[in-house]
């Protein structure tokens, strides 16, 4: 299974667009928040992506009814829980997402909100951020991520958003 993570795409519908047509073919485009907006315009111009795109609302989402947590089952028994974040952003971060992880059951856990690439692991919890799509705080450019499912374990990476 293929899994590309966005998140954080702040209005860029050009880079969300590009990110799509390189993996046209993957399984499922989860978005991590901050960029309802122009996935909700990419879906209606391309309702063939609507059955493998989900999507969490985030802080600059305003007046969105998307969920604010997303709870997916994977194959092998792997479960993920996706956030924006920013509901977890105090004290010890890691340990709120790894404890949040573990409430539902999840071996992997997707965010964004702090517009940087994360990829660790933490008491058994696979925590992932594809940092921002759009606005890249970490000194990176700009990114999302990729994600193969396999049986015993995720193989994670990064791919740099293509220059429009």
């Amino acid at each position: 299974m293929q899994i590309v993570v966005l998140s954080d795409t702040h209005g860029n519908s050009t880079a969300l667009k590009a990110i799509v047509d390189i993996h046209r073919n993957a399984d499922w485009f989860i978005h991590c928040g901050d960029g309802e907006r122009e996935t909700a315009a990419f879906l209606t111009q391309h309702p063939e992506y609507s059955s493998r795109f989900y999507f969490v609302k985030g802080n600059c989402d305003l007046g969105s009814i998307s969920p604010p947590i997303l709870t997916l089952d994977m194959p092998f028994g792997h479960r993920l829980v996706a956030i924006h974040g920013h509901q977890y952003a105090y004290g010890d971060v890691q340990k709120n997402l790894v404890a949040l992880a573990k409430q539902n059951e999840a071996d992997l856990l997707l965010f964004g909100h702090f517009h940087a690439r994360e990829d660790t692991t933490v008491d058994g919890i696979h925590l992932f951020s594809p940092g921002s799509a759009a606005r890249p705080r970490d000194g990176k450019p700009a990114a999302y991520g990729l994600i193969t499912v396999y049986e015993s374990d995720y193989l994670t990476s990064h791919g740099a958003v293509p220059q429009c």
